[in-house]
């Protein structure tokens, strides 16, 4: 008999290991047990959602802010019983692993979904196969192919704005116009996409602005790609080159660093986003200007949503938060958020 029990013993503790070694999440917090519902809200949405956090990554700067307003508002619903847990799968900016994990959440027992997507197209069977399934999914920042008829709901900001106002920025710091570039994100990301629809609607019908000849490349929203770009272009164009428009703010503040470097700084850099390291450089006076990208707020309504979402409440399918033009007159009110 204490053969047997040994035996059953050893068999339950490998059990054990096993299930807490399979687990792809980064982060998961669980409500305490005998969380109950409170007063007036529904049974469902008090103790049976588990999400499935998306993200597009956990590394750059603007998505780890993103992260970290989810974070603490997820934290808060596990904590006073809104959610049951919730589960962090870092998409590495890569629509296959993004797509990997959705099945990951499925089998953790996911039954909301909310993505930051890395691509249009690569990140869509996410959309798709929720939909397929009747899984709530919430998209967040940057739209898939078929956000606007499949998804739950999506939360972001308008990125064709966001282009129009960095091409009107360069226009407003020097009227007599002249040679620009464009380094763009991932090819394919909406974001991407729209903030050059945005740029080219300004500048193409300005003639007194030019996009030099081969100027226009993908640097994938990463800074050392952009200023190897950036350097090339100011050897090859010298002082024909009068400003370098940015899809992000990694790229924008480490090109002007560049620049200012190289004794250009009179060419105006701009990117999107507001990180903490833009803000700063505007603040000292080192950048002219930043688009700032309201990302936590993004986040933190898409999670608003979902919980109406669970307590029967309609949900509007689309929600834009306005891109704001951030330079040394304002910068103070952006660095205190």
């Amino acid at each position: 008999m204490k053969k047997t029990l040994a035996i059953l013993l050893l068999i339950c503790m490998t059990m054990g290991l096993v299930a807490c070694s399979s687990g792809t999440t980064a982060t998961t917090t669980t409500a305490p047990a005998g969380t109950t519902a409170a007063a007036g809200e529904t049974t469902t949405a008090k103790k049976d959602i588990i999400v499935g956090y998306i993200a597009k990554n956990t590394v750059d700067a603007f998505h780890a802010t993103v992260n970290k307003a989810a974070q603490e508002k997820l934290d808060g619903l596990v904590k006073d019983g809104t959610i049951k847990e919730w589960h962090l799968l870092d998409g590495l900016t890569d629509p296959v692993t993004q797509v990997n994990l959705l099945q990951d959440a499925l089998n953790m027992g996911c039954n909301a979904i909310i993505i930051l997507p890395a691509e249009s197209a690569g990140s869509d069977p996410v959309v798709t196969q929720c939909a397929e399934k009747n899984i709530p999914c919430f998209v967040v920042n940057s739209m898939t192919d078929s956000t606007a008829e499949k998804a739950t709901a999506y939360v972001g900001s308008d990125d064709v704005q966001a282009g129009e106002m960095m091409a009107e920025f360069v226009q407003s710091q020097i009227p007599a116009g002249g040679g620009y570039a464009h380094l763009q994100g991932i090819i394919g990301n909406s974001a991407q996409i729209q903030r050059g629809e945005g740029l080219h609607n300004i500048l193409d019908k300005d003639s007194n602005w030019t996009l030099l000849d081969g100027a226009e490349q993908t640097a994938e929203w990463q800074a050392e790609k952009a200023v190897k770009f950036a350097e090339d272009w100011l050897t090859k164009y010298g002082d024909k080159l009068n400003a370098v428009i940015c899809d992000n703010d990694d790229m924008s503040s480490a090109v002007q660093t560049a620049m200012n470097a190289a004794g250009r700084s009179d060419i105006v850099c701009i990117g999107v986003d507001g990180n903490v390291g833009p803000l700063t450089m505007v603040k000292n006076g080192q950048l002219l200007a930043t688009v700032y990208q309201d990302g936590a707020g993004q986040v933190t309504k898409a999670i608003d949503l979902m919980v109406d979402y669970f307590n029967g409440k309609e949900v509007p399918k689309s929600t834009m938060i306005d891109f704001v033009l951030v330079t040394k007159d304002n910068v103070d009110k952006y660095l205190a958020s």
